[in-house]
């Protein structure tokens, strides 16, 4: 079986290979997409998103539930983590078990962390040797990033496993123009000292874009202080390089690469209960993400076609911890895709791809495992006289132990431009396939008893999920405000049991209400209320761990003087339910936390056009609170540094 999987791959490979020799002779200059949006006569380009449909589309004509985050926006906030960035955002909630480095973790629409997919530039860059392969976004800073989407509810069917809860998508910057640098440094509390630095450039055939940060603070205490004893600071390092560049040989031909380095190194605390200081415990953290990509154009740019290679590499060294000195994990996912577009008409653009998916975990003591999934996918965009726009979807994954799963979506968008009204909807289904832990883990003694863990025959968790919303705008825009309706519903969810090891024996339900209000009374003033309702139940009717039921994010940003700015971040996150280890007792205990806000402040100011002040402060009223019990968070933060650029 094994060999014939094989060579089904490689005659795919191979038949890709030979229809672009045969066709590139007669290939003729195309327009691709920017022809379809000229054929309809637009003049002003509405904004993009790619990773609802995998094509480049505007949001309007989205029926999925999208938030983007541009570069400006991560510029004008200050933040130095994507996690930071994420965490006022409607519809996600990030929970950090420590200061900076530590582990990190998004929740989408009371989805688990690890159900939702995270790519860099496309690039699945969950981390294999994690437990049930959730990424952690510590160490990924915001270096060289244009912008983050965010795409909530099911989205299997483009994306396959991993994607129950919905996509994060961060995407590198593209260089454009005349070459231009940046250099910068900045300060603060924690004995905080970050350097930075960047270029980018670009014309009509070539592009180039760089950056790369280092950053180092002695922290704070991972262990919460208020806890007895923990008085430790916990300190973090971080040096990261990220580029993208890319070259159009013809009018037929381009290539596009984009790579990503993250080294680490952090301090940490004990994880069990009662928390407390470990002196000298930290982990060295290695990430290498790079992803090629080869873009045809034939039949006068009807037929697109992209070739991808996607590697990832994560590696985890741990050093004096308190349960046996050390350990290290190594992680590898290749990946092949070959996606082709066919513009059939202005109104329709069928999507048809293969995808080739390994990924192996290697803990250099008990695991040495790889799985890999075979997949097909197929999507039709259609869109009828500018209001009416409608995706549909379905996608065959074949994976290594438990076989194949069919999962599809419908999405739809219609816009009443003379009202200024959009109305949305989507349905799909997800799943997500066991981790290499959960298949594989090895058994461990306690006592003189041997405990089982991974189980090889386990099925993939399922999801099922819908929402319908509505957005409409005033005044030009000035004015404008939208609510969506959710709800999912996950089957087959695999947890651990003591006396079987991970298995299939629980489901869960999650549904609310997701709302924003923004007002812009004049360009340099702006203002962003957005709000969500989050109801979560498992199968024995309790809330679901970490879920706040309310949570509210603010944002003012104000510009003057032509050369000054200011952001101000306020933060809320309703009562959670939470469960700790105690590793006194090896029991699980619950525990609520309480309510918290969060205030952010930070500014920039233009001495000159080449020259910068930056400045921000965290945690403005000193606000004590968890994210997750027992784990330290910031206090009252000030930061300040200067950047110019040429």
């Amino acid at each position: 079986m094994v060999r014939e999987r094989g060579r089904l791959k490689s005659c795919l490979i191979i038949m890709g290979i030979a229809i672009n020799l045969i066709l590139m002779p007669k290939i003729t200059r195309g327009e691709g997409v920017s022809k379809e949006a000229d054929q309809e006569g637009a003049i002003e380009l509405a904004p993009i998103v790619v990773t609802a449909t995998r094509l480049p589309t505007p949001t309007e004509e989205v029926g999925s539930a999208v938030s983007v985050i541009t570069a400006q926006e991560i510029e004008a906030k200050g933040y130095t983590t994507v996690e930071e960035v994420l965490k006022g955002t409607l519809g996600v909630d990030i929970v950090s078990t420590g200061g900076p480095g530590s582990m990190s973790s998004a929740y989408l629409r009371g989805a688990q962390p690890y159900h939702t997919l995270v790519l860099i530039d496309g690039l699945k860059v969950s981390d294999p040797t994690n437990p049930q392969r959730a990424f952690n976004f510590a160490n990924l800073t915001v270096d060289n990033i244009e912008r983050i989407e965010v795409i909530r509810g099911p989205q299997s069917t483009l994306y396959g496993a991993d994607a129950i809860g919905g996509v994060i998508n961060i995407i590198t910057k593209k260089g454009e123009g005349k070459p231009k640098f940046y250099f910068g440094s900045e300060g603060g509390t924690y004995q905080t000292v970050k350097e930075f630095g960047g270029a980018t450039m670009g014309n009509e055939r070539g592009n180039f874009s760089l950056g790369f940060s280092h950053e180092s603070t002695d922290g704070f205490s991972a262990a919460a202080e208020e806890l007895p004893g923990n008085k430790e600071d916990d300190g973090w390092r971080n040096t990261t390089v990220s580029t993208r560049m890319g070259y159009s040989f013809s009018d037929q031909v381009a290539l596009d690469f984009t790579g990503r380095f993250l080294k680490g190194r952090t301090d940490l605390d004990e994880g069990g209960g009662p928390y407390m200081d470990v002196r000298d415990y930290r982990v060295n953290e290695q990430r290498v993400f790079a992803r090629p990509n080869l873009k045809l154009l034939f039949l006068d740019g009807k037929w697109e076609q992209n070739l991808s290679y996607g590697f990832a590499s994560q590696n985890r060294y741990y050093r004096d911890d308190p349960y046996g000195g050390g350990s290290s994990y190594h992680g590898n996912r290749h990946e092949i895709s070959w996606q082709n577009n066919f513009y059939l008409h202005p109104t329709n653009i069928l999507t048809l791809g293969f995808e080739y998916d390994r990924e192996s975990m290697d803990n250099h003591e008990d695991i040495d495992k790889f799985a890999y999934t075979s997949s097909l996918f197929a999507q039709d965009q259609v869109r009828l006289k500018n209001f009416w726009f409608t995706t549909l979807g379905v996608r065959w994954d074949d994976h290594k132990e438990f076989g194949s799963e069919v999962t599809f979506r419908i999405t739809q968008a219609i816009l009443f431009r003379n009202w200024d009204t959009k109305w949305h909807a989507s349905y799909g289904t997800g799943f997500r396939a066991p981790s290499l832990y959960e298949l594989y883990g090895p058994p461990f003694r306690v006592w003189g008893f041997l405990i089982p863990v991974g189980n090889p025959n386990l099925d993939p968790e399922k999801s099922k999920g819908w929402d319908v919303g509505v957005e409409k705008s005033w005044l030009n825009d000035r004015l404008s405000l939208g609510a969506t309706y959710f709800y999912n519903h996950f089957d087959d969810l695999i947890q651990y049991n003591w006396a079987t090891g991970y298995t299939n024996i629980s489901d869960a339900k999650s549904r609310g209400v997701e709302s924003f209000i923004a007002v812009t009374p004049f360009k340099e003033l702006s203002f962003r209320f957005n709000y969500t309702y989050t109801d979560t139940e498992d199968d024995h009717g309790h809330r679901l761990l970490c879920r706040p039921l309310n949570k509210l994010g603010f944002n003012t940003s104000y510009r003057f003087l032509n050369r000054a700015n200011l952001n101000l971040d306020l933060i809320f996150v309703g009562k959670r339910k939470d469960r700790y280890w105690d590793s006194m007792t090896y029991t699980t205990r619950d525990v609520n936390t309480d309510d918290y806000v969060v205030v952010n402040l930070s500014s920039t100011f233009d001495i000159s056009e080449h020259f910068q002040i930056v400045g921000r402060i965290e945690n403005l009223f000193d606000e004590n609170y968890y994210e997750a019990y027992g784990y330290g968070t910031p206090g009252f933060s000030l930061y300040g540094g200067v950047k110019l650029s040429f």
